[in-house]
């Protein structure tokens, strides 16, 4: 068959959806419609007039405190991973975000309910082929015992290993290839997560305030609080890929390569992410022709007809 990757999409219809911010415990209300090929995914702040669309990049990440936050001009948004995993996981390129307040509500802590969003609105392909950020050479960063390499591969990777001191978590490790299906079924679900203790001190601090086990998974000591438990075993785990994938989403391009990450968080995914772009000289930026894809190799249109 024939590759259903080569051309930029975009949603079929407008997305309309509000729910509380984790941060802020206001109700906030966000808008996504659908744009032309090249647009990439562009943020405002619609609760402000004279605020326009910006192109996000890591470079317009400002703070990775708890969360991932973009300014938009002079404007925050905070808590934009999750979303944007969504949009990249299930292969939106292009879409035009409208954001009534300072953050992307939390919804139920995973990427789940927008996965729910796009398919059924459905996906539009457009005229203009993507462009693919296809490494050459493997790249590393490493601080603090936290580390993130990405690998030359023909397809899109992610390894995500952590480790805490806390007899529940402990040592965990994910792989997944990326493709829509399997972020759908294999990350999308998966929660973000906290320790009681933590979020006892971010409420007396006034943070968190929407935070709550509707939305996040907490631990105490060696168990889960939340009556319903995990969705899945390693939900953890794969949450923290989830995390990885959204952040690295900012780069604007979809990527060949196997990302492998050990201990990371929203900083150094934004780190790692401005590092590969910069380092040019580390990768080629391509379109795909079309090809048809058996078993792993790619075949050109009048080989397979042969067949």
């Amino acid at each position: 068959m024939l590759r259903d990757d080569i051309y930029q999409t975009t949603l079929n219809s407008e997305i309309t959806f509000s729910g509380v911010g984790l941060h802020s415990g206001k109700e906030i209300s966000v808008r996504i419609s659908p744009a032309y090929a090249n647009t990439g995914i562009r943020f405002k702040r619609g609760d402000i007039p004279s605020s326009e669309y910006v192109k996000i990049t890591p470079f317009n990440v400002y703070s990775t405190q708890l969360a991932t936050s973009i300014k938009c001009g002079d404007f925050p948004i905070s808590t934009v991973e999750h979303l944007m995993a969504a949009l990249y996981g299930m292969g939106v390129d292009n879409a035009f975000v409208e954001v009534y307040g300072q953050e992307i509500p939390i919804l139920d802590g995973s990427s789940l309910p927008y996965v729910k969003m796009i398919k059924e609105v459905g996906i539009k392909a457009l005229s203009k082929k993507r462009k693919f950020l296809k490494l050459r050479k493997k790249m590393v960063i490493e601080k603090d015992g936290k580390l993130i390499e990405m690998l030359p591969s023909r397809f899109m990777k992610i390894t995500t290993h952590i480790e805490f001191d806390n007899p529940f978590i402990g040592y965990q490790k994910v792989f997944v290839n990326i493709t829509p299906e399997t972020f759908a079924n294999e990350l999308a679900p998966a929660r973000t997560f906290g320790f009681k203790n933590d979020i006892e001190k971010l409420w007396s601090l006034g943070l968190a305030k929407g935070g709550s086990m509707e939305n996040a998974i907490l631990i105490d000591n060696d168990r889960v609080i939340n009556q319903e438990g995990l969705r899945m075993h390693d939900e953890l785990v794969r949450h923290k890929a989830l995390d990885l994938l959204g952040d690295i989403s900012l780069i604007g391009y979809r990527f060949f390569g196997h990302v492998r990450s050990y201990k990371s968080g929203h900083l150094m995914n934004n780190i790692f992410a401005r590092s590969l772009l910069v380092s040019t000289d580390l990768y080629t930026v391509e379109e795909l022709d079309e090809k048809v894809a058996i078993d792993g190799f790619e075949l050109k249109p009048e080989a397979v007809a042969a067949l």
